[in-house]
């Protein structure tokens, strides 16, 4: 086996778990994906364990579910992207809800950026 091979597991490894925290992120559960992208649920597991290459048409499906760029999912987008895909994903959340509720958001995402939790260190 060489390098190039030895990576391949790894960046599948990776895949499965950017899906799985997308999806864990939006707190939608698995059967809700299934239903919403036409992949079954035992698929949907399957891949986000990494027992299942997802096909590429499953995986567009799915970062348009998540409001997420393919290329984040492959490795390729940044953190930045993400972050951008996330940003709009919370505006657009937040939109219908009263000043009040949005100034909570506001304090609640400020908690979120400087909580470390225990054993997790700082950087």
């Amino acid at each position: 086996m060489t390098g190039a091979d030895d990576a391949m597991p790894d960046e599948a490894a990776a895949l499965a778990r950017r899906l799985r925290q997308a999806r864990e992120f939006l707190n939608l559960s698995q059967q809700f994906v299934a239903e919403q992208t036409g992949i079954s649920r035992t698929a949907v597991s399957d891949i986000e364990r990494g027992a299942r290459r997802v096909e590429s048409l499953e995986l567009k499906r799915l970062a348009q579910l998540y409001r997420m760029p393919v290329d984040y999912f492959l490795g390729g987008g940044s953190v930045e992207d993400a972050a951008d895909a996330t940003s709009r994903a919370l505006a657009r959340a937040a939109g219908d809800l009263d000043e009040e509720a949005k100034e909570e958001v506001v304090r609640f995402a400020m908690f979120l950026r400087n909580y470390r939790p225990p054993g997790k260190g700082g950087s």
